[in-house]
């Protein structure tokens, strides 16, 4: 029973397991042995979805480990591999319309020239080519100091794939208010101790409860970050 539980919360509670599934699902639609970019891939972590693809993978590189003292930062050294591009993601040493799909997940945030990044997709990538991009809506300090934006809107979104001449244009929100909230009552439950564990409890049933039927409201007013399809016209 407990087992089941689990199970059924950790994709609630866990963005990153919906995104990956997400991203496994999009990267599969593209043709076999289309170049595909993943911009500021990090550890590379879909790399493995890629093996019908030729995959390129581009970060600036020089993210060691966090240096924030918060409740969503991490002690985990990174290790980011062979890269294919090394340099800021806003201008990567690459000619116009070359990669047939890019892939930038969970990226911006840590970017200072957001708007100049997504114009930078629209010129690397072909005709028709697909850009497959998650951002979040609100996040916690993290990958410091390069944390610049906590998050962004589908009105940001929409008006610089448009500017960076995009169309067939799909944002997806992820969550609302409550499942956002529910999973801050689950963080504070597990630092805070016995006695913050017996206080926010009720509110992460409630919050739980309401999360389970989403409306527009609660999705307006906050998310957990955004699922974005564009195709370069």
């Amino acid at each position: 029973m407990i087992s089941r539980l689990r199970a059924h919360l950790r994709p609630l509670i866990n963005n990153a397991i919906g995104r990956r599934e997400w991203v496994q699902k999009q990267v599969q639609t593209i043709p076999e042995g289309s170049l595909l970019l993943d911009a500021g891939c990090g550890e590379q972590q879909y790399r493995e979805y890629c093996d019908h693809l030729e995959y390129r993978g581009q970060d600036f590189g020089q993210f060691e480990i966090d240096e924030a003292d918060g409740f969503a930062a991490s002690d985990q050294k990174w290790s980011y591999g062979d890269l294919d591009y090394v340099g800021d993601i806003w201008d990567i040493e690459e000619k116009d319309a070359t990669f047939d799909a890019i892939l930038c997940t969970e990226v911006l945030e840590h970017v200072p020239r957001a708007a100049d990044a997504i114009l930078e997709f629209g010129r690397l990538l072909k005709p028709g080519g697909k850009l497959l991009l998650t951002v979040p809506s609100n996040s916690l300090r993290h990958q410091d100091p390069y944390y610049f934006v906590a998050g962004y809107s589908d009105h940001f979104l929409q008006y610089w794939l448009e500017r960076a001449g995009f169309d067939d244009i799909n944002i997806a929100p992820q969550g609302d208010y409550h499942r956002w909230l529910m999973c801050e009552d689950l963080r504070t439950m597990r630092s805070g101790g016995l006695f913050a564990k017996i206080l926010v409890f009720p509110s992460f049933v409630y919050r739980y409860v309401k999360q389970s039927k989403p409306t527009q409201k609660s999705i307006a007013t906050l998310c957990l970050g955004y699922h974005v399809r564009a195709v370069k016209n």
